[in-house]
């Protein structure tokens, strides 16, 4: 991509995701050479070895209730991530054309104050939730990473060596791995510690790439969509030639009809992306409020802040999708009122009758999906906390009924 079309305006709205898809091989606007696959293989590669410690920490025999649980949830986190990360890696040619459509979006309003300031508005509320997402990721990585490293200080530096050799020192991982912790020496724990800190790290920012690209995205594109009901609310208002008013028409016609292919690449690129979230946070958020509950009877406070701080996380994370979802069917559905609230009955008869046809284009609203077996909206978030609340109900009877 040429420097004359990367500036100040279209930094604000990507910039954060352009840096850190690009460590990873996946910003779709990058020349996809031999080291940009390279790298994309090796953060893949990288998550999908968290897989072996996970299937022996699952397998021990000597877990309860509580740590089986928390296991369960970093595992679901992992698997989540590699899923999504594939969804966006294998989606690089529609997602191109939707950036480079933005792109040349905000190159078109070096003079146009008000849709300036339409979509200005809402690259805030993307840069705004950017942030607050990089920021919790990094914060719960970060605490978790300094807590077990202080876990470990000890072990590492105030323990006899004879004791460190002869494999006595419960070890604790970033990565739950009981079965390794009380057979390998301090030397092979530093190795296995820097290894899972390079994957911890490739796992939390391809979480926030994920996420923060989908919802910068669809702000966009919902920006899009208001300054286009805004030009059909207005285009009838003054007096003109039915030749202009037609030109006019014709190219409001033409901006829907892209619109139309950018939700078709959306959809496409995020309708499985959308499923797999919505439906993993539904069970993850039901298993750590069973562990809140676990930590509550054990008065295990701390681990209740902790718990209670991922349902946040979670509630963020689901959030993203369902007001994005929202927001696409509304500014979409308001098209047609707009086009019928346009002096459309001062316009010649020819062109009021292609009004008729514009409104019934106009009339289906965009609605992403998720995986094609629902449609993403305020009701989903409403249905995600329901059924979390229900399958609590039903773990929390049979936990108590042991």
């Amino acid at each position: 991509m040429s420097t004359e079309r990367w500036n100040d305006d279209i930094a604000y709205v990507f910039s954060i995701d352009r840096i850190f898809s690009r460590i990873h091989g996946m910003w779709p606007l990058q020349t996809q050479t031999l080291f940009t696959r390279t790298r994309w293989g090796f953060c893949l590669i990288a998550l999908i070895m968290i897989i072996p410690y996970m299937m022996l920490d699952l397998t021990s025999s000597n877990q309860n209730v509580n740590t089986g649980i928390e296991n369960l949830l970093f595992g679901v986190g992992v698997m989540l991530a590699i899923m999504k990360y594939l969804c966006i890696g294998l989606s690089q040619k529609k997602l191109n054309i939707n950036i480079n459509g933005a792109i040349d979006d905000w190159l078109s309003v070096k003079n146009d104050k008000e849709t300036r300031k339409i979509m200005k508005k809402y690259a805030y509320i993307a840069r705004v939730l950017t942030f607050m997402l990089l920021y919790s990721i990094a914060g719960r990585f970060s605490v978790y990473t300094l807590v077990v490293l202080f876990k470990n200080l000890k072990q590492i530096f105030f323990t006899d060596s004879n004791l460190l050799n002869a494999n006595t020192t419960n070890w604790i991982f970033l990565i739950p791995c009981d079965q390794l912790s009380k057979s390998i020496t301090g030397s092979q724990y530093v190795i296995i510690l820097a290894i899972q800190l390079v994957q911890g790290v490739i796992g939390c920012s391809a979480l926030f790439i994920e996420s923060s690209f989908f919802f910068n995205v669809t702000m966009h594109f919902a920006g899009q969509l208001e300054v286009l009901k805004n030009k059909f609310q207005t285009f009838a208002n003054k007096p003109n030639t039915e030749a202009n008013y037609r030109k006019e028409f014709i190219g409001l016609i033409n901006r829907h009809s892209k619109l139309i292919e950018f939700y078709q690449n959306l959809e496409d690129s995020f309708n499985l992306f959308i499923l797999i979230e919505l439906v993993t946070v539904t069970i993850v958020l039901a298993f750590i409020g069973l562990r809140i509950i676990c930590c509550l009877m054990e008065n295990n406070y701390i681990e209740v802040v902790k718990n209670a701080l991922d349902v946040i996380f979670y509630l963020i994370e689901a959030m993203i999708f369902t007001y994005g979802g929202d927001l696409l069917q509304r500014e979409s559905e308001g098209i047609f009122d707009a086009i019928y609230a346009s002096s459309w009955y001062t316009l010649p008869l020819t062109l009021m009758k292609d009004i008729h046809f514009a409104m019934m284009k106009s009339s289906i609203p965009f609605r992403l999906t998720g995986g094609k077996f629902f449609y993403v909206n305020r009701k989903t978030m409403m249905n995600i906390l329901k059924t979390t609340y229900s399958y609590i109900s039903v773990l929390r009877v049979a936990l108590l009924t042991k």
